[in-house]
């Protein structure tokens, strides 16, 4: 039983690692967006 239930744990935290690459996807997509950011100032000086 608890050897079940410990791989009923194991499966939440694979999926919350899958979430996690989610986020790091859109944190490179937002990372992105603040170097073209930085970039509009520069270009205009």
């Amino acid at each position: 039983m608890v050897s079940g239930q410990r791989s009923v744990v194991s499966g939440q935290r694979s999926a919350v690692s899958g979430q996690r690459s989610v986020v790091s996807g859109q944190w490179s997509v937002v990372s992105g967006q603040w170097l073209a950011v930085s970039r509009w100032p520069m270009a205009e000086s």
